[in-house]
């Protein structure tokens, strides 16, 4: 178990108190990660990414995320690619400089684009920053193994593995009545409902983009 979070600018604005903003998300996630913790923020402070780290596939610090390929993205993971090692042989086993999943991650993103996610098996919650084209892409494996929230507040995105890291950026604390309706019906919130206010859920089997401030949700895959 790993932890994710993040903060985007929809505006592209420098993002006042950016900085002590990610420390907050990353000490609230920090029951995730014991093995390592990191935040990361690009020059004009228009995204930040945090990500607690538990070590499991390459154990060593060149595993550690946030990671870059030095091409302008950006990732932080949580989970498991299950099918890395074929991934790896197909892109070239002679361009990686790590062992982890990761990269692995990292490089299908560049070869295939947004349609990575179906070339990918595992458990997965991930996103994917590019500086160049300032656009950045969400991901979750097919079942929701793994969890993914987000929150829009005042122009701009923030992301986490839990809604307690979301939280703090949140005016009020307030219960959405829809989504606890469900709950007490199905015992589990649809259509991509959370039990607070304003707090979404990225649904299994879907991806979110964001371009140039618009968001779009996508489904990939269906059983």
């Amino acid at each position: 178990m790993c932890g994710i979070a993040g903060i985007h600018s929809l505006k592209h604005e420098s993002i006042p108190d950016l900085g002590p903003k990610l420390d907050v998300m990353n000490q609230i996630l920090r029951h995730r990660g014991p093995d390592g913790d990191a935040n990361w923020s690009n020059p004009s402070e228009t995204m930040g990414l945090i990500h607690r780290r538990l070590a499991i596939i390459d154990l060593t610090p060149s595993g550690a995320q946030p990671m870059t390929d030095g091409l302008g993205n950006w990732i932080v993971f949580n989970g498991e690619i299950y099918n890395y090692i074929e991934v790896r042989q197909e892109l070239g086993p002679d361009q990686f400089t790590t062992n982890s999943d990761t990269e692995v991650i990292l490089a299908s993103f560049r070869k295939w684009g947004t349609d990575c996610v179906n070339h990918l098996r595992g458990m997965f919650a991930f996103v994917i920053w590019n500086e160049t084209d300032r656009s950045l892409f969400c991901a979750r494996d097919r079942f929701g193994i793994k969890p993914f929230y987000y929150l829009i507040r005042d122009g701009t995105f923030y992301f986490a593995s839990e809604v307690k890291a979301l939280l703090p950026f949140v005016d009020q604390i307030e219960t959405d009545l829809d989504g606890f309706k469900d709950y007490l019906t199905f015992q589990f919130c649809l259509a991509g409902k959370t039990l607070f206010k304003g707090v979404r859920e990225l649904l299994p089997a879907h991806v979110l983009t964001i371009r140039e401030g618009e968001l779009h949700t996508h489904k990939y895959w269906e059983v």
